[in-house]
This record gives structure tokens, sequence and C-alpha cells, in this order.
């Protein structure tokens, strides 16, 4: 059995105990599992800022690693979730660029998960030349700065 097949058949089993109808595509990219759910039952996978669908991915890379016998990365999307995430978090970096470059003072961005980080780090290193991005702090009290490039740390961490 190949590791899409098993990727597919672990994520059903899961999903089963969660929703009562859904469609499900699984897709490797770059040695990451895409899996992605169609549902009318979208809120029960995601959860609250999308806690849960962290904690389900979380779940099943174990269910996958103990099956697999190696790591397994998966990114589950749920009607688009990600791409209207994507959208939510750049529009929300624009307006923190905006400000810093505005007030000339770093702003701060609490409670995001890394690979929100990512999302916005990479948003403004492409479309802000000016400004740079980076995280400080550890475990729930990391943030993110944005700030001036020539006023951020000169060992600059892209550490998500």
């Amino acid at each position: 059995m190949d590791k899409t097949t098993v990727v597919k058949a672990e994520t059903e089993e899961l999903l089963k105990k969660l929703v009562e109808a859904y469609t499900l595509e699984v897709n490797e990219q770059e040695g990451a599992f895409q899996i992605i759910i169609k549902t009318e039952e979208a809120p029960t996978i995601i959860g609250r800022h999308g806690e849960t669908i962290r904690a389900i991915q979380k779940i099943l890379e174990v269910i996958l690693y103990k099956k697999l016998q190696e790591s397994v990365h998966v990114l589950i999307n749920v009607n688009d979730y990600r791409e209207k995430q994507q959208e939510r978090l750049e529009y929300m970096a624009s307006q923190y660029a905006d400000k810093v470059n505005e007030s000339r003072q770093p702003e701060n961005v609490f409670h995001l998960s890394s690979y929100e980080r990512r999302i916005i780090h990479q948003y403004i290193t492409s479309n802000y030349p000016d400004l740079a991005s980076y995280s400080v702090g550890e475990g729930r009290d990391r943030k993110l700065v944005i700030d001036l490039k020539e006023n951020a740390p000169k060992t600059e961490s892209t550490e998500v």
C-alpha cells in the first residue's frame, strides 16, 4: 500500500468520527501531503481560530508515524480555509506594515501559529523591501515583530 493510500485511509477513519458527510482528496507535493476536505460541517473540523484543524493535523501525523514508521508532514485544508486564512493574514500584515512605515515604530503581532508567522514573514519580505519581520520569545509568548529594516536586529531571525 502506497503512502497516499495510507494517508487517505487514516484521514477517513478520523473524519468518520467527526463529521457525517465529506469529500476527501489527498495529494503529495514536495514531500508533504495536502489533504483537501469539502464538507458542510467545516466549523467542526476547523475549530475556533483554526485550533481544531491544527490539532487534527498533529494527531494524524502521529498516527501516520506509527503506521509508516517515518515522519509524515500533512496540511489539511477544509473548504478553502487555508486560502482565506492567507488572504486575511496578508491583509493584516499590510495594515501593520503601513503603521510601521507611518509611525517608524515596530509593531508586535501576538497569538500566531508558526504557520501564520511564516505567511506574514514571507508577505513582508516580498512586498516591503524597507521592512523586516522576525520572531521573538518562546512557546506561547512567541510574537512576530514588524519593523524598519534599519532597526531590526543585525542577526535578523526568520525563524517562525
